[in-house]
């Protein structure tokens, strides 16, 4: 395996956010290619035996361009992908269209919680993309707003896009296993282990059957990317009842978070589902996760001194004046049903500080970027103002914009006080 052989790589994964990362391994001569991404797509590709890349000729104000698709087949229309702005100045841009003019390339696929998958040496066969067309493409310069531009555009075009444009795609076909994929992760390590309710370890695989066990354990590892271990609870129970009252409790000085996820199972069965299914799924599991949030913000906010259970201990837990604001997470959500989620959000407006559906990946994404308690939470209360005004706003915008002027204002460098989109 890739972090094996190459323990280095291990530090560089797990600083980066998602998506594709060429990488030169010591004294290969060629690039390889990192794809860190959702288990499903990861599911999705193994299912296939490969995956496509798109590159299309895009027009620009002065120059033709193009911008990379990675697209990982669930779904023949509406395929889980993953965007890619490519800039002249940017070298990831430039390692990337030189991994796409090579043969073959050695791949490696790890999920947002930085574990390895599967490997393969892949064969990349261009179909008759843009980089084989006579017309000469530019890149354009890194902006801000041209990143946001180019992403709107991926997205109209890839929902166009014609079986010409499939057929010009770069299909990546798996040739050879790099390393077995038939994996059992079992992590003890103290770094994403060590809030309340944890046991010291957890184990995972690429397929789910039983997915609470491990989204709840997901979701936990994220939120210790901003909060102290001591202030996550995991699975509270009620100790007059030793019912659980939802899958995190969240306590600041100023704010108590409440978090209930729902998540479907992670098999091809599962990937196969229609998306008419898929839909139908999503709105049931946001409908289950709030009436769980509001039972559980009902019962914390009559109890002077709520008496939990978190992990085989006892826990006193007192609301008093703190912020209670909801958080439901689901799988997936769907760009044309925003309406939907709005009606959701309001759902959540009796709570004091009002509340959000977001996706799985974007919850991900957002403590990625927003690696404070201080920071998580304005960002928080921004989108929750946003809501508010009745239109729906898709997180992973909002995730999108704070990242892109947070590359702007601070050249590069960390920040735990980044910004996100002022309500309108």
């Amino acid at each position: 395996m890739l972090t094996v052989l190459h323990p280095e790589v291990r530090s560089l994964v797990g600083q980066f956010a998602g998506g594709l990362m060429p990488i030169r391994l010591r004294t290969d001569e060629k690039y390889s290619l990192i794809i860190k991404t959702q288990k499903e797509a990861i599911l999705a590709a193994k299912m296939n035996g490969g995956f496509a890349l798109y590159l299309p000729a895009l027009p620009s104000t002065t120059v033709t361009t193009t911008a990379l698709v990675t697209a990982f087949f669930d779904d023949d229309d509406q395929p889980l992908i993953i965007r890619f702005p490519l800039f002249g100045d940017d070298s990831f841009s430039r390692e990337i269209l030189a991994i796409l003019k090579y043969d073959e390339v050695d791949i490696y696929f790890f999920d947002d919680q930085n574990y390895e998958w599967m490997s393969f040496r892949t064969a990349l066969e261009d179909g008759g993309s843009c980089l084989t067309d006579k017309e000469e493409i530019h890149l354009l310069t890194y902006h801000p707003e041209t990143a946001k531009s180019v992403h709107q555009v991926l997205i109209n075009w890839f929902g166009q896009r014609t079986r010409d444009d499939d057929d010009r795609a770069i299909q990546a076909v798996f040739k050879s296993e790099l390393a077995p994929n038939d994996i059992l992760v079992l992590d003890m390590t103290p770094e994403v282990n060590g809030y309340q309710g944890s046991t010291g370890f957890r184990h995972d695989s690429l397929t789910r059957t039983n997915p609470g066990y491990f989204q709840e354990r997901d979701i936990s590892v994220c939120l210790l990317r901003a909060f102290k271990p001591e202030s996550i609870m995991m699975n509270p129970l009620r100790k007059d009842t030793f019912k659980e009252i939802l899958d995190h409790l969240v306590l600041t000085e100023s704010v108590a978070i409440l978090i209930q996820a729902k998540d479907s199972p992670i098999t091809e069965a599962g990937l196969s589902r229609s998306l008419d299914r898929k839909r139908r799924a999503t709105c049931k599991e946001v409908d289950d996760a709030i009436r769980q949030i509001n039972g559980a913000a009902r019962y914390l906010g009559r109890e002077a001194v709520a008496r939990l259970v978190v992990g085989g201990k006892d826990v006193e837990v007192s609301i008093g004046r703190r912020q209670i604001i909801g958080l439901a997470i689901v799988k997936e959500l769907f760009d044309d049903e925003g309406d939907v989620y709005a009606t959701a959000c309001r759902k959540l407006a009796g709570l004091s500080g009002g509340g959000l559906v977001m996706d799985y990946n974007s919850f991900h994404a957002f403590t990625h970027h927003f690696t404070s308690a201080d920071a998580f939470i304005s960002a928080l209360h921004t989108l929750i103002a946003r809501m508010r005004t009745g239109t729906w706003f898709p997180v992973k915008h909002a995730v999108l914009d704070g990242i892109l002027d947070w590359i702007d204002n601070i050249s590069g460098q960390k920040s735990d006080t980044s910004t996100l989109p002022s309500p309108r």
